[in-house]
């Protein structure tokens, strides 16, 4: 592929129009040399100011924002508010890469930030991880890349089998080894981190984020939460056609995002997914002259759809969210055909505005009167034994010693609901088709006495592994809406909105029965009614995901007929048929079964080409 120099952001022949994909190299000679064996994803090169390439790949117009002072050249890769004058002075003030510190705490929007200067190469995501950065050493130098399977596809990279059997795990794998790439010698750096790459090649990692203190009281943080929120759905700009689209799933966060997306200058077209047995009530517009989208359960696909052909599967990693690939790319599809470029969501909402059980361990701690009022509230409402929430309150293993306690009991019944998770992670089990190597290597990988939790107390650091799953599934919905040239907007993940929310106290985020208060207080006057007397939803998915299960079912079955996870020696077939063929009167044991299916569809999908 011939690459082209590119500094004013011409659109890429062939690319989907909000596609971007890129590679960062080292400002040496052995860049060159790894830009040699490297498989480009894309003909566009920008240089360092020393002349050798710097970023190479594919990006459609706009996307990427590039100044320079002297020989020092910053970029902005997605959505970037600051005038060309704003960022060439940003440019001007720095003296090495650390100094790009500054601009990554005030940036508003979502973005890759990455710096050039004095030799040096410095690259940073998001704290959500919705915009993630991945290393590896190619020709005997560090690569940094937006997406690992570019660097394994350069790399040959082999699948970690042991990694691959984490993935089988239900709720989840636990932090520090979800954020670990599938592929060995394929790296990723861990959101609020940076990686820096001398001109030698060499490389490390340093923290630039770290949470803020939670010191605000409601009241305070309400308007800071507002100018945050509104301030992220700025920094998305204009679109070209002036339309864009936004969802209207009936939620708190999806409403007040549509509600400040609104603007005299753009045409709004808010989207809803009808849930089977709801009406064709298309909800309330968020704003006068708004086109509402009702999009009917019996004109889309189904959930889980298309997983025997891979639909929605990306080579990134696998994504427990495919079984709405196929709906959602109906819906993205739809929004196209109707002029929209960029579309707005609620995207990591729940897991933002609402505190995870886990902040009571850390409520009793800090504030025990208010806890145990709070802890009463959460006992009535959930119907917590006394004494088994008193054990989970006072329960103090660290963190190596909770992922010890996790690894012993992988095997055992599931969890009752009626007991409290007040742990540093829900639960963790294992599902009785992975074999017992499966077991075995799981448990020897989450033993490990060197894990570090994203913060000193259960509940930030629940709330802060909550964020980066969700900004796990907006990364892989991105990339899903980029097929049909839609930016894809999750203003909830912005690094900004998450300071300002988790500059408030827990306690005063999760008042008992108010739903999301700090949200609901930020919001007020933009939406109808009360948002803070707004009830739950109803699970969204809870019959659909039924119907669609049963319809497919065979298909899925057909998936483990000789699987590619039985062939690694991670899953019993004839166990998982047996699943797949078993009663499922409630969504609980279907979400289950979605990691091994994910796990399978994306493995057949790195199958060889014959």
């Amino acid at each position: 592929m011939e690459l082209r120099t590119d500094t004013a952001g011409g659109t890429s022949v062939g690319a989907p129009p909000a596609d971007v994909a890129f590679l960062v190299l080292p400002d040496g000679e052995a860049g060159r040399a790894a830009l040699a064996a490297l498989r480009v994803p894309g003909p566009r090169v920008i240089g360092h100011a020393s002349g050798r390439p710097w970023l190479v790949g594919r990006w459609p117009d706009g996307a990427v924002a590039v100044a320079t002072a002297g020989r020092i050249r910053i970029a902005v890769i997605g959505d970037c508010p600051l005038a060309r004058a704003e960022l060439k002075a940003a440019a001007g003030r720095l003296r090495d890469v650390t100094g790009l510190d500054e601009l990554a705490r005030r940036l508003p929007g979502s973005a890759h930030l990455l710096a050039s200067a004095g030799g040096r190469v410095r690259v940073q995501g998001g704290v959500a991880g919705v915009r993630s950065v991945y290393r590896a050493r190619v020709a005997g130098v560090t690569v940094a890349a937006d997406r690992p399977d570019a660097l394994a596809r350069t790399t040959t990279a082999h699948i970690d089998e042991r990694l691959l059997a984490l993935r089988l795990m239900r709720p989840g794998v636990p932090h520090p080894l979800r954020e670990r790439t599938l592929w060995r010698g394929v790296d990723a750096v861990a959101p609020g981190s940076c990686l820096i790459v001398d001109p030698d090649g060499t490389a490390r990692t340093a923290r630039w984020w770290e949470p803020p203190e939670p010191l605000l009281s409601l009241g305070q943080g309400a308007p800071l939460l507002r100018e945050a929120l509104a301030g992220a759905v700025r920094a998305r700009g204009r679109v070209a056609g002036g339309v864009v689209s936004a969802d209207d799933s009936g939620g708190m966060d999806s409403a007040a995002v549509a509600r400040l997306a609104t603007a005299p200058d753009r045409r709004l077209i808010t989207v809803r997914m009808q849930q089977r047995g709801a009406g064709d009530d298309a909800g309330q517009p968020p704003g006068a002259g708004a086109e509402h989208v009702l999009l009917r359960h019996d004109r889309s696909p189904a959930l889980y759809a298309g997983l025997d052909r891979g639909t929605g599967v990306l080579p990134a990693e696998p994504a427990h969210w495919v079984r709405a690939a196929a709906r959602f790319d109906e819906a993205a599809r739809q929004m196209a055909a109707r002029g929209s470029r960029l579309h707005f969501g609620g995207h990591g909402g729940d897991e933002l505005f609402t505190p995870p059980a886990a902040c009571l361990h850390t409520l009793a701690r800090t504030h025990p009167r208010i806890a145990v009022r709070y802890l009463g509230e959460r006992r009535a409402e959930a119907r917590w034994p006394l004494i088994a929430t008193w054990r989970a309150v006072a329960d103090s293993k660290d963190f190596p010693a909770w992922l010890t306690h996790g690894a012993d009991r992988l095997t055992s019944a599931p969890p009752r609901p009626d007991r409290p998770q007040l742990g540093w992670t829900a639960e963790l089990r294992m599902p009785g088709w992975v074999t017992a190597d499966a077991v075995y290597t799981s448990r020897e990988v989450l033993i490990d006495a060197s894990y570090e939790p994203l913060a000193p107390d259960r509940g930030t650091h629940r709330t802060l592994e909550r964020i980066r799953r969700a900004g796990a599934a907006v990364g892989y919905a991105t990339r899903l809406a980029a097929a049909h040239g839609i930016r894809l907007a999750a203003p909830c993940l912005d690094d900004r909105v998450i300071e300002a929310v988790l500059a408030v106290h827990a306690h005063e985020r999760a008042a008992p029965h108010r739903r999301k208060p700090l949200l609901a207080e930020a919001v007020r006057d933009l939406l109808p009614d009360d948002p803070g007397a707004r009830t739950a939803r109803r699970g969204p998915d809870d019959e659909d995901a039924l119907y669609g299960f049963r319809r497919h079912r065979r298909a899925l079955l057909a998936l483990f007929d000789g699987s590619e996870l039985a062939r690694l020696g991670l899953v019993d077939d004839t166990a998982v048929r047996a699943a797949l063929r078993a009663p499922h009167p409630t969504v609980e044991s279907l979400l289950t079964l979605e990691p091994t299916l994910a796990c399978e569809a994306w493995l057949r999908t790195l199958r060889p080409t014959p």
